[in-house]
């Protein structure tokens, strides 16, 4: 992960003194500006006075805007600052995966026990590349969920649109490319218990042309995780946060959004009610992460288990009601045949007597 501790007193001896005759200003300015995000972590490990020129909250701000265009705005802006350690915080929430969730972990002292009334308001900071070049950002914030109304966000409304200068696909070939070529990073917020999870799986897990109600491209993103223990064998024992993008052609015949949107599905597809989606949510943020490494074949390979599962779930619950339906089937057939023969002893007893 990002957030690392600070080094013990007993420091590293890679000449602590030649580092100490550096202008921290030069550091800041001219050496720390040139590091990525991870570089910056691992050199904040070299010394105590390394690390906390490194923990700078405008370095750490400039990495996550840079990443994410969509933190660069007000609100978000406020939020990240109120996390624990800040934007440092925020960017290792946001760039780990999210693993098994578990409401004990080694995070847990900025999260506290689900409550499914204490979140009612969720942000949504959304941004899309072209080969890393941005298309698209825009954040939205839900302020509160249904009991019985299934979880969604719609980031755009049904008019709106957005161009994004990409030549629409003309042919599979062009289809396949697509995958390839765009990125996708959704993080959801929670602005009271300062958390933050990203439910995308950055590349697209499927690609493909749809008719109606008109030619479109849809892509699908996502992420899939364990719901914890208790959950075994239940519907939401793995539960798939789906992420849907769908482009259409301009007369120009160039791509524009006409909607992003994301859901919550448990084992057999059904969506997941917006209470209920909360307290899988907390138990998300507060869970376990893991290294950012090879997020896009992670992602892919938990949607293709997912779907497996979900493929034999159905079946099993077929094969157990199939016997039902079919002595359900006799039994009307029965009562159909009874039916018939005593509709047809009433004539004959009224034609003979």
């Amino acid at each position: 992960m990002v957030d690392m501790d600070p080094p013990p007193v007993a420091e590293t001896t890679i000449s602590s003194s030649s580092i100490s005759t550096v202008h921290p200003d030069i550091m800041e300015n001219h050496i720390f500006k040139l590091l990525d995000a991870s570089a910056l972590a691992s050199a904040s490990c070299v010394s105590s006075q390394i690390y906390s020129l490194a923990s700078d909250e405008t370095l750490w701000t400039n990495i996550c805007n840079s990443t994410w265009p969509s933190t660069d705005n007000p609100r978000i802006r406020r939020v990240i600052s109120s996390f624990p350690k800040g934007p440092r915080a925020f960017f290792s929430d946001s760039v780990t995966n999210p693993d098994t969730i578990s409401t004990t972990t080694a995070n847990s002292s900025s999260s506290s026990p689900v409550n499914r009334d204490r979140t009612s308001r969720l942000i949504s900071a959304v941004d899309i590349y072209y080969q890393k070049r941005h298309v698209f950002s825009k954040v939205v914030e839900t302020e509160s969920f249904g009991n019985r109304s299934p979880f969604g966000v719609e980031l755009l409304d049904p008019e709106d649109t957005v161009p994004a200068r990409i030549p629409y696909p003309v042919d599979e070939r062009m289809m396949l490319e697509l995958g390839d070529r765009f990125t996708l990073s959704w993080i959801l917020i929670d602005p009271v218990r300062r958390r933050a999870m990203n439910l995308s799986s950055y590349k697209p897990v499927i690609v493909e042309r749809r008719w109606l109600p008109g030619e479109q491209v849809h892509m699908r993103y996502g992420w899939v995780f364990n719901s914890g223990p208790g959950e075994e064998g239940s519907a939401t024992e793995y539960v798939k946060f789906g992420i849907s993008l769908t482009w259409e052609e301009c007369q120009s015949g160039v791509m524009h959004v006409t909607g992003v949107s994301l859901d919550l599905e448990d084992m057999y597809g059904n969506q997941i009610s917006g209470k209920e989606s909360l307290a899988i949510i907390q138990k998300g943020m507060a869970g376990n992460r893991r290294s950012v490494k090879g997020r896009e074949e992670e992602g892919r390979r938990r949607y293709e288990e997912y779907m497996e599962m979900r493929r034999e779930r159905i079946l099993s619950v077929i094969s157990i009601k199939e016997p039902e339906r079919f002595h359900h089937s006799l039994y009307v057939y029965g009562a159909f045949r009874l039916f018939i023969f005593a509709t047809l002893g009433l004539l004959l007893f009224r034609r003979f007597f």
